[in-house]
C-alpha cells in the first residue's frame, strides 16, 4: 500500500508542477502579446497641444529635477516661461532632449525622452510656443 501511496503522490506532484508552468507560460505569453497589441495601438496625440496639458507635465516629471521649482542648473529654468522660450528660441531645447550632435543630452542623468514625448514638445514648438 506504501508503494503505491508514495506512486501516486508523485505523479500527483508532478501533474501539479507541469499543470502549474503551463499556466504560468500561458499567462506571461498572454501578458507580452497583449503588450505588443496596446504598443502598437498606442498613438501619440499631437493635435491641440497645450504648455500647461500637455508639455509641462513632462517637463515636471523629467526635468524639474534640475531645472524647475526655483532650480536653475546650468542657468536653465524650465518653469518660469521666459526662461523656456529663450531655450525654445535659441534651438538648445530641443536640440537637447533629441540628443542632436553639439548639444547636452537632456535629461542629463535619465535616457532620452520617449519619440512621442518629443513629439509633443515639437508640436507646441511649431504652433509657436504660446503660453496656453
Amino acid at each position: 500500500m506504501n508503494k503505491y501511496f508514495f506512486r501516486r503522490t508523485w505523479i500527483l506532484v508532478f501533474i501539479l508542477g507541469l499543470s502549474t508552468t503551463v499556466a504560468i507560460e500561458s499567462c506571461s505569453k498572454q501578458s507580452e502579446d497583449v503588450l505588443i497589441a496596446q504598443q502598437h495601438t498606442v498613438t501619440c496625440d499631437t493635435t491641440n497641444v497645450q504648455l500647461l496639458v500637455n508639455v509641462m507635465p513632462i517637463f515636471k516629471a523629467n526635468c524639474y529635477r534640475c531645472h524647475g521649482n526655483g532650480l536653475a542648473s546650468g542657468g536653465v529654468s524650465l518653469d518660469v516661461y521666459s526662461s523656456l522660450l529663450a531655450q525654445v528660441n535659441n534651438g538648445n531645447l530641443i536640440g537637447d532632449i533629441t540628443h542632436a550632435p553639439g548639444h547636452v543630452n537632456m535629461p542629463f542623468d535619465g535616457g532620452k525622452l520617449s519619440d512621442c514625448e518629443i513629439a509633443i514638445i515639437q508640436a507646441w514648438i511649431n504652433k509657436g510656443a504660446p503660453n496656453n
